[in-house]
Parts: C-alpha cells; sequence; structure tokens
C-alpha cells in the first residue's frame, strides 16, 4: 500500500477551503462583527474535518506500517506466537496473581479481624468481672483494687487504661494517654476509640439497674499487634499514597499512625514472596468530637506469612509436602514454559528459513538461474517442499533446455522443409495441350511424399510420383535421396528412339530400386510411379512400382492402372515392367497417396477409394487446381479435423 504524498483527498480539500475562507473572514469579523459567527462556524468545521483527516492519514500509516512489517513471514509468525502464546500467558498470570491477592488479602484480613474480635471479647469480660467486683467495694478498695489489676493485667493488656462511673462518680485510672471518653456515648458494638493519632480498643461494661459501668481501653500499639498477629503483618495509614495506590480507597479525614514496635512487615522468604496491601473498614469512635466515622485501614503483610499462619496447626510434613508440591508445580510450569519457548522458535525458525530460502530460490529461478539449488535438511514436509523445489527447477532447466533443443529442431525442420520445397517442381512444364499439377500437403513440417515432372524435349515430359516409408525427418530424407536418383537417372534417359520407350521406363526404375537399397537401410523403402508422355505418339509409358493405382477418367468413367512390380529399396534384383496407353483428349490422370485415400473418421471408417472416385468425378469438368482443392477439402471433413493423418499428395493430368 502506497501513501499519497502529494495528492489531496476529498476531505483535505474541504480542509484547504475551510482555512482558506477562515483566513478571509478573520480581517473582515474585525470590521463587520454580523460574520464573526460564521468565522465560529468555519473554524469548528475546520477542527471537525482536521481530525477526520488526521485519522483517515494515520490509518493509512499503521496500515502501510502493518503491511511492511507483516511482510516477512517471520515477522507474522511473532505476531501469531505473541497473540496466540505471549498475551494469553501475560493475562492468565496477571489473573492468577490477582486471584492470589483476592485469596490472601480478604483471608488476612478475616484472620486480622478475628484475633482483634476475640480480644476485644477477652477485654470485654474482663470489663464484665470488673464491673461485679467493684460496686461493693468503698472509693479507697477500688482504687487498691484497680491498681492491682493494672500491674498485674500489663501482659495481657499493654497500656491498659480504666474508667468508672460507680454512683454517678466518675473516675479514671489510667497510666498514660488513655481517652477521656464521655461513656453515655459508647457502646458495646463500637470498640474502636481514637485520640488524635492514636487508636484504642475499648470494651464498656454496663450495669443497667444501678447505671454503673467499667470502659477498658487498651491501646494498639506494636507490641500489642505483634501479641495478637506474631509475624503476620501491620496495620497502618501513615505514609500510605492514597491517590497513586491504585486500591480505589477514599482518603480518609486523618492518618493514623500504629506504632510497629518489633512488630513490622515480614522478612521476604524469597524473591517472589511480595507485600500484599488490603484495606479493612472499621467504625471509630472520635474521642475529641465524640463522632463516629467509619475508617479505612491497610493491612501489609506478605503471601509467606499467611501461608504460615494458615499451616500453623498443621504438622511440618504436611507443610512441607505443600511446600514442595507447589515448588514441584512452579518447576514444571516454567519448564513448560521454557519448552514451549523453544519449540516455539526453533518451529519459527524452521519455517521461516525454509519461506526465505524458498524466496531466494524463486528470485534465482527468475534470474534465470535453473543451476541454483536450496538448502534441504529433515524428512517433514519442510524439507519435502525444498527437496520438490530443487526437483522442480532441475526439471525446468531440463525443460528450457528441450525447449531450446526443440527450437533449435524446429528452426532446422523449417530449413528442411524449404529445402524440401525446393525440391518439388515450381511450375509444370508445357508440353502440346497438356495440363499437370502436383500438391503435397505434408502432416508434419516435412513430407515423405513426392511428386516431379521434368521436360525431357520439346515433345515429352517424366512424371514421378511415390510414397516414402515412414513420416517426418527421416522419410524426407529417404525422398530426398530418392529425388537424387531420378534425376540423375533421367540424365541417362534415352527418348530418342534408340532404345524402345518401354524398356527406357522399366530400366529407370530398376536402376533406381538398386541404389535406393545401396544408399538407405533395409526397413527403408518406397513406391514409385514413373511415367513418360509424348504428345506425338499421344501415349503415356509408365511403370508403378508398388504405388497405389492412379485413376484414369475418361468418357465419364474411371479406371485404374495396373501395378507393375513391387516397391524399390527392398531387394536390390527386383525387376519392372513397363506399360503403355494411348492419353486421348479429354483424359484425366489422377494420382494420389493413402494420405487421401485412407485417414478415417470418429467412427474408424476410412474415406476410401470409392468416395475418391466420386469426388473426382463430381469434379472432372474443374481446373486440376480445383480438383485437388475439393478432394483434400472433402478427406478432412471426412475426418472432422483439420489435423492431417499423413501426407497428403496429389497430381493431376489432363489432356485438353
Amino acid at each position: 500500500m502506497r501513501i499519497s504524498k502529494f495528492k489531496l483527498n476529498r476531505l483535505e480539500q474541504m480542509l484547504f477551503g475551510l482555512a482558506v475562507a477562515c483566513l478571509l473572514l478573520w480581517p473582515v469579523q474585525l470590521v463587520w462583527g454580523a460574520v464573526t459567527g460564521l468565522t465560529q462556524f468555519c473554524l469548528s468545521l475546520l477542527l471537525i474535518i482536521s481530525g477526520l483527516s488526521l485519522s483517515y492519514r494515520l490509518v493509512q500509516v499503521a496500515q502501510w506500517v502493518v503491511h511492511k512489517f507483516l511482510w516477512r513471514v517471520r515477522h507474522r509468525m511473532l505476531a501469531v506466537f505473541f497473540f496466540i502464546g505471549v498475551l494469553p500467558i501475560s493475562l492468565g498470570a496477571m489473573l492468577v496473581m490477582w486471584g492470589i491477592l483476592l485469596l490472601f488479602g480478604p483471608l488476612t484480613a478475616y484472620m486480622v479481624t478475628m484475633q482483634i474480635t476475640q480480644y476485644t471479647e477477652r477485654l470485654q469480660a474482663t470489663a464484665d468481672a470488673l464491673l461485679w467486683q467493684i460496686q461493693g467495694l468503698s472509693d479507697t478498695e477500688r482504687t487498691d483494687f484497680f491498681t492491682r489489676i493494672s500491674a498485674s493485667a500489663v501482659s495481657e493488656y499493654p497500656g491498659l487504661g480504666i474508667q468508672t462511673q460507680i454512683a454517678g462518680s466518675r473516675k479514671a485510672y489510667t497510666a498514660g494517654d488513655a481517652p477521656s471518653i464521655q461513656l453515655s456515648n459508647l457502646s458495646r458494638s463500637n470498640p474502636l476509640v481514637r485520640k488524635d493519632q492514636q487508636v484504642w480498643l475499648t470494651a464498656l461494661s454496663v450495669d443497667e439497674t444501678l447505671h454503673n459501668r467499667v470502659l477498658l481501653s487498651v491501646p494498639v500499639t506494636g507490641p500489642l499487634l505483634n501479641q495478637l498477629l506474631p509475624g503476620l503483618g501491620i496495620l497502618e495509614v501513615s505514609g500510605l499514597d492514597w491517590e497513586s495506590s491504585g486500591l480505589g480507597l477514599p482518603t480518609p479525614e486523618f492518618e493514623l499512625t500504629v506504632p510497629s514496635g518489633d512488630s513490622g512487615l515480614p522478612t521476604p522468604a524469597h524473591p517472589l514472596d511480595w507485600k500484599i496491601i488490603w484495606p479493612i473498614q472499621s467504625v471509630v469512635l472520635d474521642s475529641n468530637t465524640d463522632a463516629v466515622t467509619q475508617t479505612t485501614y491497610v493491612l501489609q503483610t506478605r503471601p509467606s506469612a499467611l501461608w504460615a499462619k494458615i499451616f500453623d496447626n498443621q504438622s511440618s510434613g504436611m507443610y512441607q509436602l505443600v511446600v514442595k508440591l507447589g515448588y514441584a508445580l512452579s518447576i514444571a510450569f516454567l519448564a513448560n514454559l521454557l519448552v514451549s519457548l523453544f519449540i516455539a522458535i526453533f518451529l519459527t525458525r524452521t519455517l521461516t528459513r525454509a519461506v526465505h530460502n524458498l524466496y531466494i530460490g524463486t528470485q534465482h529461478i527468475n534470474r534465470g538461474d535453473f543451476r541454483y539449488r536450496i538448502p534441504h535438511t529433515g524428512s517433514d514436509q519442510i524439507g519435502d517442499l525444498s527437496r520438490s523445489f530443487n526437483s522442480m527447477t532441475v526439471s525446468l532447466e531440463q525443460l528450457i533446455e528441450d525447449s531450446r533443443k526443440h527450437q533449435q529442431l524446429e528452426a532446422e525442420l523449417e530449413i528442411a522443409r524449404e529445402v524440401q520445397a525446393r525440391l518439388f517442381p515450381s511450375s509444370p512444364p508445357k508440353i502440346g495441350n497438356l495440363e499437370v499439377l502436383g500438391v503435397c500437403r505434408p502432416a508434419r513440417s516435412v513430407s515423405g511424399d513426392f511428386y516431379d515432372y521434368v521436360r525431357l524435349d520439346d515433345h515429352s515430359m517424366a512424371i514421378c510420383f511415390g510414397d516414402v516409408s515412414g513420416k517426418g525427418i527421416s522419410a524426407a530424407l529417404v525422398m530426398a535421396t530418392l529425388h537424387s536418383i531420378v534425376r540423375a537417372q533421367l540424365v541417362q534417359f534415352h527418348t530418342n528412339g534408340s532404345q524402345p520407350l518401354a524398356d527406357a521406363t522399366a530400366m529407370l526404375v530398376s536402376q533406381t530400386n538398386r541404389q535406393l537399397y545401396e544408399q538407405t537401410t533395409p526397413e527403408k523403402f518406397s513406391t514409385l510411379f514413373f511415367g513418360t508422355y509424348n504428345d506425338q505418339s499421344e501415349q503415356l509409358v509408365y511403370s508403378n512400382a508398388g504405388h497405389l493405382p492412379p485413376l484414369l477418367l475418361r468418357n465419364g468413367s474411371i479406371s485404374e492402372l495396373e501395378i507393375n512390380g513391387m516397391i524399390i529399396g527392398t531387394f536390390a534384383d527386383a525387376t519392372y515392367t513397363a506399360t503403355s496407353i494411348d492419353f486421348q483428349p479429354g483424359d484425366t490422370l489422377v494420382a494420389f497417396t493413402d494420405g487421401v485415400s485412407e485417414p478415417e473418421n470418429a467412427s474408424q471408417q476410412e474415406f476410401g477409394i470409392a468416395r475418391l472416385c466420386e469426388t473426382i468425378t463430381r469434379n472432372v469438368n474443374q481446373t486440376p487446381t480445383e480438383i485437388i482443392e475439393n478432394v483434400m477439402s472433402e478427406v478432412l471433413a471426412w475426418t472432422g479435423d483439420t489435423t492431417l493423418q499423413d501426407d497428403m499428395t496429389m497430381l493431376v493430368i489432363r489432356r485438353r
């Protein structure tokens, strides 16, 4: 895909027009304010069309980049592996991580909440017991009692603060910054109280009959968290970037700092032991404003700490089994991932290398280098494809060589055809009132049929007609040999009366037979019809050596000339005789080869001598040229094919 750089499309033409309109309206509106709205409208359209044009161009650029990148098969394979391998595995890994977070976060929050709830329930039970015990004590006894309680409960409830309201008298037994809380604002369902930046766990015990109350408060400190959640994690809000945390948590009204003390974030057990952050919401009473608010705290821990906590009550053997099984599954997953990656890379390189080699091979073939072979390895389909390509190049090379040889042979055949055409007489001699015409149509480039007519003197002419066995080049060579032999014999042919014409004719055929026998192989032979005509004696003397009998048309009837001897070129000592016939005015002699009488139609029926005689009789009053053309047309119509089955040669002699 090509990106046009200078040709503007319709959107760009509209954009250019609007830009020109805005430039023209801009100075006009300074003088005439009525066009301000039109200018703003044009600017709006300009922005919209600019956006559409830019989007269109960006799409074109993206398509061009994708086309260029994905042109190579290797890049396509990488894209396929990315979308069917890397991307699903990455999304799967992200889903697994998110699943782990969803599993460990709520589970840890639940465990933390349960621990704090159990601790609060113990604190509530203590508050109920204290309220029951102090109701019968005096103020002095209560003071001594709470002093002893504070000293003995410091290990269980570090930083314990006590507030009482007995008979309407309110007192605090607090060592430290325990919050001063209006007991009437508390309820048993709000155990968390904050004062400034400190959170307290509280337990309120109330006697509804006497309206006496006892409030116990324990600060949430590092030692307390270490006691409640040993090795699990810490709770904190301070230091958390709420806006960039990605948790979607509301920004708190205050920052609560829980001193970590000895209870910090667990040390990672391995590089993948990442920190888990999970929010916990709780209802808190603000001791400064006596308002109840909902505050979000953040739990921070690690999967290894939670895992150890889960298996805290299990046997060490079970824990080790689960750990080893987890490691085994992880190693198996990683091994499977590495093996899949290796196989993908191997298959990609194998396929793309084969495609690249095929591409290079086609470039060599396109340049005509058919000797180039692409490397091939393996016994798979890719290797077979490479071997098939090499085999194809060998076949193409052989085909090109054969085509070159065929073209050379065609050129040589064309030369042979031209040479053979020169062997046939260009025009018949003029002997009295005799008309002679011969026509040869080869089935191939050259023919094994021949005809010839030679003027012997002012009153006589020699006529040759024959058919060499076989077709093609070999028959044409024998035909040329036979033609030269006959022409050489005609030089010594006697027509002056020193030798009877019949004897001279038979002698010429006999000598031609002997020379053809000597100059050709035994399987090469030919038929030969040789005759001489003298217009003074009005006789035709002929010797027919195995050729199809020529047809003589006289007074509307047809007769066949006899055969005087066997074919020539087979036996050296074969003897031949000659026959004389009167060739009267109006007589027509037609000689032909088997390519005229023996062609078959679709039903494998020959054209036959009878149809040939009928055709000749029907055209007897035509010129020799028309007779030959009509006969050959009838034969082709009979076969139903323009391709000749054999060489078609005819010779017509007519006396006017």
